[in-house]
């Protein structure tokens, strides 16, 4: 029998005060003991500290499961406090006990492990209604916790499961969740969505968007499917946790060099990449030797969607320059799997740092935790066709999302497949910004003997560029258009005499002196707070020059080295 270790990288910290172990202080006179000054004496009680129990994680995602084998998954539970405590875990709702009752663990400082073994039986148990109804698998659940044992059984179909344990305990009930999907035989009918995550980027109101899904069959028996309102029907799958969350995808769709991956434009502000990436399908690809994938996002986690990965590979994960150990477990050889890399992160920027040293890496997307995303009016997702019978072939699904009625935010839904195999759901995310919002300026370095000239307009400018012998060093950085909401000018002025560029939002130049400096007027629009994808722009000066220079790197180029840091001058794209 297969077994497999998952494990997840992250903390969610749950804290549940015990109101009946703290002694509150009396009011009331001791007695024999006079008060003084005519205010009554308290007797005061230390209080005792309250327990306060943490998980880690929350959540964890055994994987995939094929039929015969068992996946393995393991939380840890521990008092912050010097204390301990009693609770017990109990069988998922619906599960038959066949072994064991609730299942007692002693919480102590030290963590304690409850760990869960799912073993998914080899042989289907077929359908009373006949063949056309969806095989069940028997489930088998145990729970161990310090030498006990709890055992739960149920039927389940193919497909994605999502299930609650109960833990009980003096503060009341929560919940920590398993999630798995089974994976049919090969010949019952499976159902395969690709993309199964439709990313439609950030755009202006007033839209209609169009993208297709591919729907295969991956068993050999008919695939017989239909589209469902899960408002109407009810979902069977519980949103998962946390539940604010945006996926963004890394495929390229439009590709300038076929099996060349180059940063899509909606990327560019976010994603960096090092070494020779190729793409498959449009999504980036390292075959072998070595390189790096960095992403910057705002929000309290992130998790990482893999499509593929070779025995061989070797990659390492970096957070905020801080490495993430992976367990062995990890690697290997499989196909589409999502990496829980962080949660319960302070809400703030954050850089995820891919690095690859060896092997084949295929990566999907991300998905950051912490974004707002509410869902759309009924009907402003729909698809055709929406529903069919699939043997072999590949059928195409035309998915329309109408954005007319959408003020600006993030949105997100799920389209619903019902089959004679299961459930599965695609996932759909937009943001809408205000249309000014939406447009940004290309801003240009252009550099002539340690002068730095940055532009919007680099063919307004044609003739002093070519005048001053500047030379075009590529985009810089981007600014917001004019009436962006919470951007304001970014000035330029000139000083001619030391041939120097400076720039603020400061129309008066801040604490900067302009004696000797020509006003030139604005570049762009410039945030002055931290706003959804933006970064900073460092200003760096040299004293001996007094001379400026502007970058979003937080460290000058080495040619640069005698710049100091000037503060930020702002926020861009």
């Amino acid at each position: 029998m297969d077994k497999k270790i998952i494990f997840f990288i992250g903390a969610m910290f749950i804290f549940c005060s015990f109101p009946a172990l703290a002694v509150a202080p009396s009011d009331q006179k001791v007695p024999g003991r006079p008060s003084e000054g005519g205010v009554s004496s308290r007797m005061i009680h230390p209080e005792e500290q309250r327990p306060v129990l943490t998980i880690m994680p929350r959540e964890i995602d055994l994987g995939l499961i094929k039929p015969g084998s068992t996946a393995l998954g393991e939380f840890k539970l521990s008092d912050l406090t010097t204390g301990s405590m009693e609770c017990a875990a109990s069988c998922p709702d619906g599960w038959e006990v066949i072994s064991g009752k609730a299942l007692p663990v002693n919480v102590s400082h030290e963590p304690v492990s409850l760990r869960v073994e799912l073993t998914i039986a080899e042989l289907l148990e077929k359908a009373r209604a006949g063949k056309s109804a969806p095989p069940a698998y028997a489930a088998k659940m145990k729970m161990q916790a310090d030498g006990k044992e709890l055992i739960c059984q149920k039927s389940l179909k193919a497909g994605q499961h999502r299930k609650a344990i109960a833990l009980t305990f003096a503060g009341g009930p929560m919940n920590i969740f398993v999630d798995f999907r089974i994976q049919p035989d090969q010949t019952s009918p499976s159902i395969s969505l690709n993309p199964q995550r439709l990313d439609l980027g950030s755009q202006p109101p007033g839209k209609i968007l169009s993208k297709k899904i591919e729907l295969t069959n991956k068993g050999r028996e008919r695939l017989q499917w239909s589209i469902i309102d899960s408002r109407e029907a009810g979902k069977s799958l519980p949103p998962a946790e946390p539940k604010q969350e945006r996926y963004f995808s890394f495929l390229q769709e439009e590709l300038p060099e076929p099996g060349k991956y180059l940063i899509p434009e909606r990327l560019k502000d976010a994603m960096e990449l090092t070494g020779k990436w190729a793409e498959k399908n449009g999504y980036p690809l390292m075959k072998s030797g070595a390189g790096s994938l960095k992403y910057r996002f705002q929000g309290t986690g992130i998790s990482i969607f893999l499509k593929s990965h070779t025995p061989e590979g070797n990659c390492v994960v970096y957070l905020d320059e801080t490495l993430v150990t992976l367990p062995e477990e990890m690697f290997g050889e499989w196909e589409k799997k999502e990496i829980l890399i962080a949660e319960g992160l302070t809400d703030g920027p954050h850089t995820l740092n891919l690095v690859i040293r060896g092997g084949a890496l295929e990566v999907e997307g991300v998905k950051v935790f912490g974004r707002e995303i509410q869902r759309g009016p009924k009907g402003w997702i729909t698809v055709f066709p929406n529903s069919g019978t699939t043997l072999s072939e590949i059928d195409y699904l035309n998915v329309k999302v109408d954005t007319t009625s959408l003020t600006p935010g993030g949105y997100g839904d799920d389209i619903l497949f019902q089959t004679n195999a299961g459930e599965e759901a695609a996932e759909v995310y937009v943001s809408i910004i205000p249309d000014a919002a939406h447009k940004v300026l290309d801003v240009y370095l252009y550099s002539s003997d340690s002068d730095y000239l940055y532009t919007s307009d680099p063919q307004a400018e044609a003739r002093r560029l070519y005048q001053n012998r500047f030379v075009k060093e590529g985009i810089a950085f981007r600014l917001f258009a004019p009436q962006t909401p919470g951007t304001t000018p970014f000035h330029r002025w000139y000083n001619p005499s030391i041939r120097d560029h400076f720039y603020s939002y400061d129309r008066t130049g801040g604490r900067k002196r302009l004696d000797g400096y020509i006003y030139e007027g604005s570049i762009g629009n410039i945030a002055t707070s931290r706003m959804t994808n933006t970064r900073e722009l460092y200003r760096w000066f040299n004293p001996a020059t007094g001379r400026h220079y502007y970058s979003t790197q937080p460290k000058v180029p080495p040619a640069l080295k005698k710049y100091r840091f000037d503060g930020i001058a702002g926020y861009v794209r």
